[in-house]
């Protein structure tokens, strides 16, 4: 958890900076109140790290390079329309560094920022809560496989969680290899008479080296929970069925995980994911919950 040199990253530590920094923009550009002139020292830092982007040979078609761009074209486009910067401190860099850029894919055409109006909410909250009611912790599934198309839809959909400074450091590594499969269960505390009989088993990870420091050193687990419960759901309305296997384990056996996996060190585990239809005779707890009053205060 350590940003060094531009110039020395690897490209997914690059990116996440990259994201890290010119998400100060998004966020800018959408302030309510009086507009006024921001950014100035967020921009050189951008601009720089695109830069090293290129010097380092990485993709100028990378989503998160076209992403930057785009930033910093709205950027322009509203210090311009609101005649924000008329002593030039910032303009003319801006200038400079778009002129000789190119853009490339569904982001050249893609507005930075949408009405939130415009996000039409078409889910009621009934629907809502019939799958939050309807999402269980399954144990007794079908060998029937889980096609690829459907868990690309899914891992899509958990994509759009939140995460801290958008840096979106979470991945997936999906186990059909039933050797293997076994393998990382037998590791794992929690999964005893029916772990096996799940078709799919997810690895759902989040990279360290997208934080910059132990001050964020809770952030991957929290990003990864909310991106694996983002999964969960999409898996939900699959028709899938779903069981989450936690990862408390010892320093020792994470290191055994990660290498039957091939996983750098960075990548940590948030846990594993059971994966698979449900059998028709399944049965799942009723699972009480505790009562509100218990979760829920005003102040």
């Amino acid at each position: 958890m350590f940003w060094g040199k531009n110039e020395q990253m690897e490209l997914a530590q690059l990116r996440a900076k990259l994201l890290f920094y010119y998400h100060k923009i998004e966020k800018g550009l959408c302030m309510p109140g009086q507009h006024r002139l921001f950014a100035l020292e967020v921009v050189p830092q951008i601009i720089h790290m695109m830069n090293s982007w290129k010097k380092s040979n990485f993709s100028v078609n990378d989503p998160i390079y076209q992403g930057a761009l785009n930033s910093l074209q709205a950027y322009l486009t509203h210090l311009e329309n609101q005649k924000l910067d008329p002593e030039n401190k910032i303009l003319p860099t801006v200038y400079s560094f778009l002129s000789n850029q190119c853009y490339f894919g569904d982001t050249a055409d893609t507005p930075m920022l949408i009405e939130k109006e415009q996000l039409i909410n078409s889910v009621s909250f009934s629907s809502l809560h019939h799958m939050y009611l309807a999402r269980r912790s399954v144990r007794n599934f079908e060998s029937k496989p889980v096609s690829q198309e459907i868990l690309r839809h899914a891992v899509a959909a958990a994509q759009l969680s939140p995460s801290a400074c958008n840096r979106q450091p979470c991945k997936v590594v999906a186990v059909s290899d039933e050797s293997l499969r076994a393998s990382l269960l037998a590791h794992q505390n929690g999964n005893t008479g029916f772990g096996h009989m799940a078709p799919l088993l997810l690895v759902v990870t989040a990279n360290a080296d997208h934080f910059f420091g132990a001050i964020e050193r809770n952030q991957p687990y929290i990003d990864g929970g909310l991106f694996a419960m983002s999964l969960l759901y999409a898996l939900e309305v699959h028709g899938l069925a779903t069981c989450c296997l936690n990862w408390c384990v010892t320093p020792k056996t994470d290191s055994v995980v990660h290498q039957l996996l091939n996983l750098p060190k960075s990548h940590k585990i948030i846990m594993f994911i059971a994966v698979g239809y449900p059998h028709q005779q399944t049965k799942v707890p009723r699972s009480h919950r505790k009562a509100l009053i218990d979760v829920l205060s005003f102040k």
